[in-house]
């Protein structure tokens, strides 16, 4: 899909991990991974023990990734749920939640404007000089 289809961002993107020059690729070309702990929990999709989880990896590596939800009607979960277990077992710091929201708006299937404009929005609600 990456180097077919030329997506731009991946789906939770943890089975990347299993091959190290490919995740590196990823890596080098900033692609963003759409990360939903609790969802990858409740389908078993990566170990149960948090502080294993990929995201753990991603963070580690300053990668181009985002905390979501993931079916919450189905899942009955919320973002909110996601950030606490970033916070509680990952030891995700404000610093990171900020970082990963950015990288959220950096990689929004927006207009390059309102691409900006919500950049700009978190930048200035972050007391950040940075603007887009």
């Amino acid at each position: 899909a990456v180097e077919v289809l030329k997506a731009e961002r991946i789906g939770h993107g943890y089975l990347t991990l299993k091959d190290p020059p490919f995740y590196k690729q990823l890596l080098e070309q900033d692609m963003h991974f759409e990360t939903c702990p609790w969802s990858s929990y409740l389908t078993g999709a990566c170990n149960p023990d948090f502080t294993k989880h990929p995201v753990v990896k991603f963070r580690e590596d300053k990668a181009n990734y985002s905390l979501n939800t993931d079916d919450p009607l189905i899942l009955k979960s919320s973002l909110d749920m996601d950030y606490k277990i970033a916070q509680e077992y990952m030891g995700f710091t404000e610093e990171e939640f900020m970082r990963v929201n950015i990288n959220a708006a950096r990689s929004a299937f927006l207009p390059e404007k309102e691409k900006k404009d919500l950049l700009n929005q978190l930048y200035e609600r972050y007391g950040m000089i940075e603007s887009a």
